[in-house]
């Protein structure tokens, strides 16, 4: 307990830090789908979306680079004072240029967020505390997530000077926060992966990831699949919930609390499914996850009060449920753990990509079908995957523990 309140106490601004940024810049994402249909039309500000976090994933590794050069702390605080200029831009005049531009400031300010905060975190954590560290690195982001869909229904219908404003704010404390965080204690290689050991491997990535994938089937396809269709149908619900409250803001009280479910019940129900569930067998965790997750999708947009809730709450578990046997049988399938930075980037590339195309279906999706059939369709990918999982699964073997695989790597259910 006192190591954990030392823990806390000595890196008090970067958890502030962390909950600042993303409370400024969950808001200003979460804001684009009814900032941009106030400008122009819906189907414009899908691919805008789109294309930015296809931008964001080409720059991934040049930025990996730049922290490595320069350092953690310093690169984070140039990406939230990138990030206060979007927030500027938008107070200072509200059209498709300055719209597009603030985009684009919040897109450079995201690249560095994700992996600074990361390797600045494992810069400093330790072995005995590594575990704690990264475990407060999720809640504190998540509580800024979570503060953020709790403002979203008072200011999605303000002026574009008052929402700039509260995110230039936001954004002005978040960068005085990681100013007064402790320093870099060490550099490390964020670019290295474990598959990357030889010429022969770099010279034939593309190569070593088929064999690796062929190998490790079907743990890994199925997993890259749930990630893949998992982030089309959250992308979705992120672009179609916040149009709903800016056009119906008297019906949607709960809308705002009811999108930062699908990210905080991950804090309190992770943990403890890994030990809950472990005893039930695997192949029916994988089935009842998936189950549990396309339904609650398929359900979640026909009604926007307390069923919104729970079904995002169930949507969350099942996705959960599903996701934490197949870790563990990747893990066990495994042997010799020489790429695990191949498998990680392969199914990282795909989570990517579902983000990216979720927000440019949900443009499209919304103005012909409207929103409740949209996050419908969301969902019908995660439904499609349980029908290849029973069709493919049934031959073979699960007989793994989650506990023998190390902690799942904690998967955002919003823009990260």
């Amino acid at each position: 307990m006192k190591k954990n309140l030392k823990l806390l106490s000595s890196f008090l601004f970067f958890w502030a830090f962390l909950v600042l940024f993303k409370f400024g810049a969950g808001l200003h994402y979460t804001l684009l789908s009814p900032l941009g249909n106030r400008l122009m039309p819906l189907w414009i500000v899908g691919i805008l979306i789109s294309l930015c976090s296809v931008i964001q994933l080409i720059l991934d590794i040049p930025a990996g680079m730049a922290l490595d050069k320069w350092g953690y702390k310093k690169i984070l605080l140039i990406g939230t004072f990138i990030f206060v200029l979007a927030g500027i831009v938008l107070f200072l005049q509200f059209n498709s240029l300055y719209y597009i531009l603030s985009i684009s400031l919040a897109t450079i300010g995201w690249l560095f967020f994700g992996p600074g905060r990361n390797a600045y975190a494992l810069s400093h954590a330790t072995k005995k505390n590594s575990g704690t560290f990264m475990a407060y690195r999720d809640v504190f982001s998540s509580i800024g997530i979570v503060l953020a869909c709790l403002l979203l229904p008072f200011v999605v219908n303000t002026s574009h000077k008052t929402i700039g404003l509260i995110i230039a704010a936001l954004m002005i404390l978040a960068s005085i926060s990681i100013l007064l965080s402790p320093k870099d204690h060490k550099k490390i290689t964020l670019l290295h992966n474990p598959h990357e050991r030889t010429h022969k491997q770099r010279a034939h990535v593309l190569r070593n990831m088929t064999l690796a994938l062929k190998k490790l089937n079907p743990a890994s396809t199925l997993l890259i699949l749930l990630d893949f269709t998992g982030a089309i149908f959250y992308g979705i619900v992120w672009f179609v919930v916040p149009l709903i409250i800016a056009n119906a803001p008297s019906t949607t009280q709960l809308l705002g609390l009811g999108l930062s479910m699908f990210d905080f019940a991950v804090v309190i129900i992770g943990s403890v499914l890994c030990t809950f569930v472990d005893r039930f067998d695997k192949k029916f965790m994988v089935f009842l996850g998936l189950l549990l997750f396309s339904v609650a999708g398929l359900f979640l947009g026909f009604s926007f009060g307390l069923p919104f809730l729970i079904f995002a709450f169930i949507a969350t578990t099942g996705d959960e449920i599903a996701s934490l046997p197949l870790w563990a049988w990747l893990h066990r399938l495994d042997k010799n753990h020489n790429k695990d930075g191949l498998i990680s980037s392969v199914i990282n590339l795909f989570e990517d990509l579902g983000w990216a195309l979720g927000p440019l279906f949900a443009s499209i999706f919304y103005i012909f079908i409207g929103p409740k059939l949209t996050i419908v369709i969301g969902a019908i990918p995660i439904f499609i995957l349980l029908l290849v999982y029973q069709f493919t699964i049934r031959k073979h073997l699960m007989h793994i523990s989650l506990l023998e695989a190390p902690k799942k790597p904690h998967k955002h259910r919003h823009k990260s």
